[in-house]
């Protein structure tokens, strides 16, 4: 089992430019639903709201601050998020990003292919 998980953020730097920056979140092996086996088992952290969003094909979001600090789980379609230093992140169903540019410029983001895009997201 591993002892962390690996995920990306996305931030405001100290001048307001957005960026992506690794993070690993650890887990640890526990009996959750017992009498299920134990696993992996991460930190429970609060949050506030949940909900989803439905993004239509060719859909393009131009450079935004994100509205809200939240995790986005891609639950279907592909993504393409671009920080405001110009690098960018694909992601695709099982992707997760911890948004956090909540001032500043902050990213640009679109919907990649022919279908929409699903996201499951949760407002921390």
């Amino acid at each position: 089992m591993p002892n962390q998980l690996s995920f990306f953020r996305l931030y405001p730097d100290s001048t307001g430019v957005s960026r992506f920056e690794p993070i690993d979140i650890e887990v640890h092996s526990r009996e959750f639903a017992p009498p299920a086996a134990p696993f992996s088992v991460s930190e429970l952290k609060p949050a506030s709201q949940h909900g989803f969003l439905y993004l239509p094909s060719g859909w393009v979001g131009d450079l935004h601050p994100s509205p809200i600090r939240m995790w986005i789980v891609v639950v279907a379609g592909e993504m393409e998020f671009e920080a405001g230093d110009g690098s960018k992140q694909r992601m695709t169903a099982g992707s997760t990003l911890l948004l956090e540019d909540t001032t500043g410029p902050g990213h640009s983001s679109r919907v990649l292919g022919a279908s929409a895009a699903l996201l499951s997201v949760v407002h921390v």
